[in-house]
């Protein structure tokens, strides 16, 4: 359906039917609710620390052990639903910086930092092309280049343990 079908058939309906199809949305769509909440009261601050911990819950269980490597669909999605409901740039760049400092702090937790790099300068490669796209580098030039050099020194404590499984055996 496009918007046109649904502007035609919500000018149909009077505001008693759309005022309850929109509860019932509320009530069906986890993500609908969380928008209309917003929509209600709009903080934007809360909601990036809501999506910051949304963010480290994927990679961090509550009582801080690392989890294995959240998937980058499952990263995206906290991302699209954020940039979704906020539109500012800089908040989102934000997040985005947040999610390389999460995935840095997890792959520092690894007992084999190699396995996990890759993922984590994808990571950094996507926030880095939203940061440039958005044209905030003068802004964030600085952090990113310091998560740039950490994950470099990360990929380095690594080096001397690739070519090895579990339980040191070597492949």
């Amino acid at each position: 359906m496009s918007k046109a079908q649904l502007k035609k058939a919500l000018a149909g309906m009077e505001a008693q039917e759309i005022a309850e199809m929109i509860c019932e949305l509320y009530d069906a769509r986890p993500e609908a609710k969380e928008y209309l909440e917003y929509w209600l009261k709009p903080d934007i601050e809360r909601e990036l620390e809501k999506y910051k911990q949304k963010l480290k819950r994927l990679f961090f269980t509550s009582s801080g052990k690392p989890r294995k490597r959240p998937t980058i669909t499952s990263i995206k999605k906290e991302l699209k639903y954020f940039s979704s409901i906020c539109y500012d740039p800089e908040m989102i760049a934000e997040l985005y910086l947040h999610l390389c400092e999460i995935d840095l702090e997890w792959l520092r937790t690894r007992s084999n930092p190699s396995a996990g790099a890759k993922g984590t300068r994808g990571n950094l490669d996507m926030t880095f092309q939203y940061i440039e796209g958005a044209a905030l580098e003068d802004r964030y030039g600085i952090r990113m280049e310091r998560l740039e050099e950490t994950l470099k020194e990360e990929e380095k404590r690594g080096e001397g343990r690739r070519g090895y499984g579990w339980r040191r055996w070597r492949w």
